[in-house]
This record gives structure tokens, C-alpha cells and sequence, in this order.
């Protein structure tokens, strides 16, 4: 019997998470990745048993330790059966599958569309009216002003929907060529920075891959960690859902889609993410690289899709949600939006730091970089916080919250509009 059953051990990524299904509670586990295609909903009380498939403990070990609770040596198996027929356990046949999965997404030109039919429609009539309808009742403002960086959520539509309809208009203003097409990745890496050299389709559209902007960008910070990780765009939702708003408002506006990670480490140290080589690296080359195009008449700009805080016992949170509660998370959040209006990088950082980032903000990375790199180009910016919203779900205990942002470029005696 190979060691899938003798000292089982639990692959990674896997979201693992209690739902109710039908009124009952269920242990749900899943693939991020998209590596394994179905769930496998189990009975809460596998959780403890679960917890222990870490390859170093033995399956005997392991029934021991709950023979008092009824696990058996045959219950074990079916357990870690119906796992590994879920290519949820860490082995070859995992590898084998990650392996076929991960050569078939490099070798593809286009990042497929990994929502459609599910978290929006597939058909392009339906979702193009769905689009429309979110931002049919927002107006495009009279005076023409220069997008520097559109801030729009990445939280699903149905709770997002009015905040994306609310912000995306203002895209309409932007006379920019490329969109550094930028927000969270969710799933772990070791590294930060994920770069795609892939054009990204919607079924409105595809929006070509600046090539040569993505190639020297990865030459300057190093290709193999610039692509190491690519494979996490292909069901990353924080910049698909951009997508449909993209095309509705700038169709076939070219891209360089990136992923940016956690900073925890940096909050940790309570030390600015310059001093780490990884982000100082990419940074300064992304700053360059814009810098460059500017100076040659290109008109490059930012395309953020980040939500902001997530909270409640669903997060891990103690105690339950209130009215209350969530007044003071707005309270947080508005200091939060007041560092971004300031393209205030460091009072940005030190707003995270102040609670080691209890709120979760997850798109505090990706605006620091945002606004540090728009510092280190000197450009100035005018902010306009156009919608900030909270999806709170009192039942669940789950509450999420996001903003849609304008961030223009102003323009001093020096600078004339981009012409």
C-alpha cells in the first residue's frame, strides 16, 4: 500500500470551509485552483481527523487517536478513497493532474474565462444587458479629466453590482492604450508578483496582452519568478470580473495583467516593503518601464480589483455582527480611503499596520504598490471616492467591503494633457 494510506498527507491549495447545505452543516473542501473539478462535502465531525493528514503521522496513529470517537482503520480508508478521488491528497496522482493542468494553461495564448456561467453569463447578450443595467444609471462626468487609476471591487456581482456600475463610467474618461490590469491574488505563493503574458477573454471580448510591456518587465525582475506562479490568473476572479466592465467601456483596450500577493511578512517586521528585494525589485521596474512609455507618448494607466474589508465569524472572527460593528468598520475604512486620496503610500501601510491588518483588507497590496510606483513618477492625482458599500450577510456572520474610485492625474505648468 503506497503512502496515500499509510502516512497520508493533505495537498495544497485547498479552501476548506463549513457550509450549510440543505439546513445541515457540512465540511465542503475544494479546489482554488481549479485542478480538481468538483467539491467533496463531508460530516463535521471528519474536521479533527482531517487536520491530522499531514504525511507524517500514520494511518494507525491517526485511528488511535480517535477510536474513541468511532474511526476505524476501514473508515479512514473510505475517508482518504474519496479524497484522493478528489485528487485532494498530496501524491502522484495529484502531481500527474497539476502537472497535465499547468502545461495546458502555459501553452494556451488566451486566459479563458474561468466564471462564465457561474459567477455571470456565459452568453454575451445576457451579460452585455447585465452590464449595462448595473451602469445605466451613473453618468459620465462633463469634464474630460486623465485616469491615472480606476479602483473597482472584485467581490461578485449580485453584491457588487452598484458599486461596479457606479465607478466604471468614469473609465469611459481615460484615453489610456494599455491598462496595467492590476489586484489580489487570493491563492498562496511564496512568491509576491505573478505576471501573464496571456491576452484575457470575456464573453464581450478579448483584450490583448501587451507583450512587449509584460516581456521587459519580466527580463527586469527575472522571468522565472515573473512566471512561475502564472498559472494562479487561470481562476483569479479579481481581474476577470474587470473584464466585462473593460470591454463595455474600452473594448479591446490592450492589458498587463498582475497578481500581487500578501505582505504579511513586512507587517510583521513593521518595516515598508522597500526593504524587501522581491518588491523593491519589481517596483522599481514597473516605475521605469512607465516612466518609459510616458516619456514616448504612450498613455498608460491602472486598473485596481480590490475589495476592501472581510470580517465576521465566516473570517474567523469572535463574536458576532452588529449594526454597531459594521459603523466602526466604515469608520476603519474611511481612514483607509483618506491614505488613498493622499497617494499616501506609507500612511497607507502604517493604517495596516496599526492592527496587523485585522480588517483583511485585501487590496491593501495592491494599492500601496499603486500609489508608491504614481510617487515615484511624480504624479500628482486628484481622487474621487465615488461608492463605498458593505455587503454584510447577518446570518452567516460574513461581511465584505469594497469601493469604486477615480484616481485622476493632474497636470501641472509643465505638464500639458496628454495630447
Amino acid at each position: 500500500m503506497d503512502a496515500t494510506f499509510t502516512r497520508p498527507k493533505l495537498r495544497w491549495p485547498l479552501d476548506i470551509r463549513m457550509h450549510n447545505l440543505g439546513g445541515q452543516e457540512a465540511l465542503v473542501i475544494q479546489c482554488p485552483i481549479g485542478i480538481s473539478a468538483a467539491p467533496l462535502a463531508l460530516m463535521p465531525h471528519f474536521a479533527p481527523v482531517i487536520v491530522q493528514l499531514d504525511g507524517v503521522k500514520t494511518s494507525d496513529e491517526i485511528v488511535a487517536s480517535f477510536t474513541a470517537q468511532g474511526l476505524t482503520p476501514e473508515i479512514l480508508h473510505q475517508l482518504i478513497q474519496h479524497l484522493d478521488d478528489h485528487l485532494f491528497m498530496a501524491n502522484a496522482r495529484f502531481f500527474a493532474a497539476e502537472k497535465i493542468a499547468k502545461d495546458a494553461f502555459s501553452s494556451a495564448p488566451v486566459r479563458a474565462p474561468a466564471l462564465a456561467g457561474g459567477g455571470y453569463p456565459a452568453s454575451r447578450e445576457e451579460l452585455a444587458k447585465m452590464v449595462s443595467g448595473y451602469m445605466q444609471s451613473f453618468d459620465i462626468p462633463a469634464n474630460k479629466r486623465e485616469i491615472a487609476c480606476l479602483v473597482a471591487p472584485h467581490i461578485d456581482y449580485r453584491r457588487g453590482g452598484r458599486c461596479y456600475g457606479a465607478i466604471y463610467p468614469r473609465l469611459a474618461e481615460s484615453r489610456a492604450d494599455t491598462y496595467i490590469l492590476i489586484g489580489t491574488a487570493h491563492q498562496y505563493s511564496r512568491r509576491i508578483f505573478h505576471l501573464c503574458a496571456k491576452d484575457f477573454q470575456s464573453p464581450l471580448g478579448i483584450h490583448p496582452c501587451d507583450q512587449e510591456f509584460v516581456t521587459e518587465l519580466a527580463n527586469r525582475f527575472g522571468v522565472e519568478r515573473a512566471f512561475a506562479d502564472q498559472y494562479l490568473h487561470r481562476r483569479e476572479h479579481s481581474l476577470e470580473l474587470q473584464l466585462p466592465f473593460l470591454s463595455s467601456v474600452q473594448p479591446g483596450a490592450r492589458v498587463v495583467p498582475i497578481l500581487v500577493g500578501s505582505y504579511h511578512p513586512m507587517l510583521e517586521a513593521m518595516r515598508y516593503p522597500n526593504e524587501w528585494e522581491e518588491y523593491e525589485t519589481f517596483v522599481g521596474a514597473l516605475a521605469e518601464l512607465l516612466q518609459k512609455r510616458t516619456a514616448q507618448g504612450s498613455k498608460v494607466a491602472f486598473l485596481a480589483g480590490v475589495d476592501m474589508a472581510h470580517i465576521g465569524r465566516s473570517f474567523g472572527d469572535e463574536g458576532a455582527l452588529s449594526p454597531e460593528r459594521m459603523r466602526e468598520i466604515s469608520h476603519r475604512d474611511q481612514r483607509y480611503l483618506s491614505a488613498i486620496e493622499g497617494a499616501d503610500h506609507r500612511a497607507l501601510f502604517d493604517h495596516i499596520a496599526e492592527d496587523q491588518d485585522a480588517r483583511r483588507i485585501c487590496g491593501f497590496p495592491t494599492m500601496y504598490l499603486v500609489l508608491d510606483v504614481l510617487n515615484r513618477l511624480g504624479w500628482r492625482t486628484q481622487v474621487d471616492v465615488v461608492a463605498y458599500d458593505q455587503a454584510v450577510d447577518y446570518q452567516t456572520d460574513c461581511a465584505v467591503t469594497f469601493a469604486g474610485v477615480a484616481m485622476y492625474r493632474q497636470f501641472g505648468a509643465k505638464n500639458e494633457i496628454f495630447s
